[in-house]
């Protein structure tokens, strides 16, 4: 029974996003699998699930007959991939058997059992707008920050919450900690939950395709995050944790700051790290505020034999303060700088070991505070 029609671009597109949502190594098939609809007379909906998240991707079909399946996502995506770019014939044989057609190219793939699919959650019955490049720009300057591995399953995830008419975006590790506050009309619905970092990434992932939407339709079902971007619905369970008062770590008494153009702090540092030999890949700062001068230099781990020094001299955009001498993880710097959408950036600090927050006047909405390292004489 032919069931439906439809192209590779749409159909790898919506499989490509499933795959981020099946589980790998599922004890049950249809945890592995996805379920197709053809639905006429032009969409084949896309379903999957990992217990933890679950999708919905609506593409093009030109469908013939209605029918819902269940395969493999794993070699279904695999198989599509490597097809020509032309129409692509969907059958389904005995409800034991589908087979894809492309030309003279056919493979046949065996179905899975759906009646023990798990039931995916309920579409919200209220949901909000966000603009959706507002959203991205939110989750990509504080997902780097979340913890990967943490005693704190609060720190799994990114907190997301309203306060007022402003909504906070935060996640930290421990070693840093990343705050967006972003203004987004919403009056009637408050919230305050944790997304854990595998969601996190799958919103990510979504909103940086190039769907052709101006917003976001977010909403919340039981335990349960939901956000629709056009032909995709995505659900993922919230953290059932408490998030520290992160506010309470955010340092505001400083002693001394400077301003750094922050592409070129960002090359100098990719370029001294390369000769830190240190686990962290630490590097030396000495600020000389009277004459706006940071110089950086690669630290050399006692363990490990001598491999060369690089050392760099920048010129301060502005600089107060008295002198000193301190050390940060470069790779922590780097997510830093590279989350800034501003020319320059600036560091407030107290003493060598005291948190330093990074802020822009170009990115009002967004600071981050990261911990130094403690240099070895």
């Amino acid at each position: 029974m032919k069931v439906c029609l439809t192209d590779k671009n749409s159909l790898l597109s919506a499989l490509q996003l499933a795959q981020g949502v099946v589980e790998k190594k599922a004890i049950s098939p249809v945890l592995s699998s996805i379920v197709l609809t053809t639905k006429a007379p032009d969409a084949v909906e896309i379903k999957c699930t990992n217990l933890e998240e679950s999708l919905y991707v609506k593409t093009w079909a030109e469908v013939y007959e209605n029918a819902t399946f269940a395969l493999s996502a794993k070699k279904l995506m695999e198989f599509v991939r490597e097809l020509p770019d032309m129409p692509i014939e969907i059958f389904v044989e005995n409800d034991a058997v589908a087979e894809i057609s492309v030309g003279r190219i056919k493979a046949t793939f065996p179905l899975v059992e759906i009646e023990d699919f798990p039931e995916l959650p309920r579409t919200p019955e209220k949901t909000v707008l966000l603009n959706r490049d507002a959203f991205l720009d939110a989750i990509e300057k504080v997902y780097f920050s979340i913890a990967t591995d943490s005693v704190s399953t609060a720190l799994m995830g990114m907190l997301f919450t309203k306060k007022g008419d402003v909504v906070h975006f935060v996640s930290t590790d421990g070693h840093r900690l990343s705050v967006v506050e972003k203004r987004f009309e919403i009056e009637d619905l408050e919230f305050e939950m944790i997304i854990p970092r595998k969601g996190v990434q799958e919103l990510k992932k979504i909103l940086d395709k190039k769907i052709e939407v101006d917003a976001v339709d977010i909403g919340f079902s039981e335990n349960h995050f939901f956000m629709r971007a056009g032909n995709i619905e995505f659900f993922t369970r919230v953290l059932d944790a408490k998030y520290p008062n992160y506010e309470r770590v955010i340092p505001d008494d400083f002693e001394r700051s400077f301003v750094v153009a922050s592409d070129t702090l960002f090359k100098a540092v990719k370029r001294v790290s390369l000769f830190s030999e240190d686990k962290a890949k630490s590097i030396k700062f000495e600020l000389v505020p009277e004459e706006k001068r940071l110089v950086l230099s690669s630290v050399k781990s006692p363990d490990d034999a001598f491999s060369g020094i690089a050392v760099e001299e920048l010129e301060l955009v502005d600089a107060e303060g008295e002198p000193i001498t301190f050390g940060l993880n470069a790779r922590f710097l780097l997510e830093a700088l590279n989350a800034f959408d501003a020319e320059t950036v600036r560091f407030n600090l107290g003493d060598a070991l005291c948190p330093i927050k990074l802020e822009s006047d170009e990115s009002r909405d967004y600071i981050h505070v990261i911990m130094p390292v403690s240099l070895e004489e």
